[in-house]
């Protein structure tokens, strides 16, 4: 597609970027702001990267340790950049400097947790290989960090520290430049065979590359050597996604998916003044529109897989993507969260971009001012190909929120959740996705699926004699029907394939509607037959603890009242706290999670169990 739109556009020269960004577009207020954080890293001490760091992954499966100093690094070097940029008195040099020479003195730009995938003699190497240059997502970030710089400060740095940007030029071309060129076989290229899926990597990686190179490659025909690479990878990216535009990342993963995947497409639109665009396709477009598909209120976003409920999307991408396709909902929805909040909001997660700094830097004044009053939100929205649904109660997020989901268990970042769902109400929770613990050497490992974040046991779905669903393409949800219509939106599947032979299950239709009536609810409704019935089980995440009570039971949203019912086989209910510990779930869920169990006294081969919800 995008190589096809490149032919087409018969480009026959790749310019270098060598402009700086139009910088009297920023505003006062955002000046000041960068400013003043900028200040508190005027004598910042570059944090130590020593080997036996590096080397903690390899012995504990700890990631934290070594990417926290490694982040805090670039995230210095950032702000300080765009500082110097903005303020353009030489008052931050020294610091960039200094930072830049300490990134390019690391021996690897590669995190412990990936470097052992790219070498080409297979070992698993404490410590990474000084003799073989590879390239991860964070490689490549460096890489365009360094790009930045050169583009931003290249008159100040060569009066400063003409031997900088000497050095940054032959470490791009060592550790980017060169390795891009002469390697196929990095699996986020997506060039050759791999069981790999190919997710957030291949538009954020090759998007970074593709920046070094217009950048710091002189030579006219290596740039157009490496965009038309890029463009294949990027084809090859877009012939896996979900043709609806879903991505089954989910949004917190959007932003480093379909997000750089605008980046990237809009740097060489912008490039070739327009002589590339690919924005007028439709899969481009959907990409970008899935955000407001899956947003619900506020902070919160649907959060299957690893993403969390809360998922800290940048409202500046959003807003210049949707600007970009003329999507006012995106725009709009941009606004909202930038708006809410702003630069702080930015830089709160260890991976901030400088690139993404200078667009919000560009674009503050007018997203702050773009009006979202009137925002209007869809009542349904299905993506058939990700099997996705979500449905509200009305336009303005306000009653009920339904999201469910069908689809398969080999899904990128999958968690065994064919079926499940989450629940909230006025914008706040009720029936919950944990999302996923701090990822540890486990998260990606064989491993995985004894991590409890990840077992179908720990999400809203049944447990069937005692065994929960298999990850797997193969383990998947049958004969779905989604449909809207008559003030009532229903998604209704079989989860017996979703399920292990040893479960005895052999068929489990389950159907999860919103009614939307003078007194809306939610129904969900599940009927099976099993070879057999020792066990049946039925299972809700919760945001707050629920009262059990003889004939219902009170759920919450916030300190919102609503009211669980059902009806089917005799049950005993339990209600099990779950605390909270882990650092990137905590910020979420605050201290507690409750799993609320229904199980079956007598449980038959046969039966239908049916739960509604419903405020007093």
């Amino acid at each position: 597609m995008l190589s096809e739109l490149w032919r087409q556009a018969r480009i026959q020269r790749v310019p270098m970027i060598t402009d700086r960004p139009p910088r009297e577009m920023v505003t006062g207020d955002f000046r000041e702001q960068l400013l003043a954080v900028a200040e508190e890293y005027r004598n910042h001490a570059w944090p130590a990267l020593p080997a036996t760091l590096y080397m903690d992954f390899w012995r504990t499966g700890n990631r934290d340790r070594f990417e926290l100093a490694y982040f805090q690094r670039r995230q210095a070097l950032a702000i300080l950049v765009l500082a110097e940029w903005l303020q353009g008195e030489g008052s931050f040099l020294d610091h960039i400097i200094d930072g830049v020479w300490a990134i390019c003195e690391e021996s690897s730009w590669v995190l412990p947790a990936h470097h052992n995938q790219f070498y080409q003699a297979k070992r698993n190497d404490p410590l990474p290989r000084r003799n073989e240059a590879v390239i991860d997502l964070f490689a490549a970030e460096t890489g365009a960090l360094l790009a930045w710089i050169l583009q931003l400060l290249q008159a100040p740095l060569k009066q400063a520290a003409p031997q900088v940007l000497q050095r940054i030029g032959a470490e791009l071309q060592t550790r980017i430049l060169t390795p891009y060129l002469e390697r196929d076989d990095f699996w986020w290229m997506g060039l050759q065979e791999t069981d790999r899926d190919l997710g957030n990597w291949v538009p954020w990686t090759t998007g970074n590359c593709l920046r070094c190179f217009l950048v710091a490659a002189a030579d006219p025909q290596k740039r157009m050597d490496a965009v038309t690479k890029g463009l294949r990878s990027l084809d090859v990216y877009l012939g896996s996604y979900s043709p609806d535009g879903g991505c089954d990342e989910g949004p917190s993963y959007w932003g480093r998916s379909g997000g750089s995947l605008f980046e990237c497409l809009e740097m060489l639109t912008i490039l070739t003044q327009g002589a590339f665009d690919p924005f007028p396709s439709t899969l481009i477009r959907a990409i970008g529109q899935y955000m407001c598909k899956v947003h619900i209120a506020g902070e919160y976003f649907v959060n299957f897989a690893d993403g969390s409920a809360k998922a800290e999307v940048e409202g500046s991408l959003l807003y210049c993507y949707g600007k970009r396709i003329q999507s006012e909902p995106m725009m709009q929805l941009g606004a909202e969260l930038y708006q809410s909040g702003g630069l702080s909001g930015q830089l709160r997660p260890l991976t901030f971009s400088l690139g993404r700094l200078v667009r919000t830097a560009l674009w503050h004044g007018e997203i702050q001012g773009y009006p979202t009053w009137d925002k209007r939100v869809s009542k349904f929205e299905w993506m058939p190909h990700l099997q996705v649904l979500t449905a509200r109660e009305s336009t303005n997020e306000k009653g009920f929120f339904l999201a469910a989901k069908g689809g398969h268990n080999g899904e990128n970042h999958n968690h065994n959740d064919v079926g499940s769902f989450v629940l909230f109400y006025d914008g706040l929770p009720v029936i919950v996705d944990v999302g996923v613990e701090t990822y540890t050497a486990q998260t990606f490992s064989s491993q995985r699926y004894t991590l409890w974040t990840m077992q179908s046991e720990y999400h809203n779905l049944p447990i069937i004699n005692g065994r929960g669903q298999c990850p797997g393409r193969g383990f998947r949800a049958a004969d779905v029907c989604c449909q809207d219509g008559e003030g009532r939106a229903t998604l209704a599947m079989d989860l017996a394939p979703a399920y292990p032979k040893e479960s005895g299950v052999k068929n489990w239709t389950r159907s999860l509607t919103l009614e939307r009536a003078a007194k809306s609810r939610i129904l969900l409704a599940d009927q099976y037959l099993l070879d057999y019935a020792d066990s049946v089980q039925f299972v809700f995440v919760l945001a707050q603890k629920p009262q059990l009570k003889k004939d219902s039971i009170v759920l919450r949203a916030g300190k919102k009242v609503l009211l669980l019912a059902y009806a089917g086989p005799p049950c005993t209910l339990s209600s099990e706290a779950i605390s909270i510990t882990d650092a990137r779930l905590r910020p979420v869920w605050g201290e507690w999670l409750y799993r609320l169990k229904f199980t079956v006294i007598e449980p038959s081969t046969a039966a239908q169990m049916h739960f509604s919800i419903t405020t007093p």
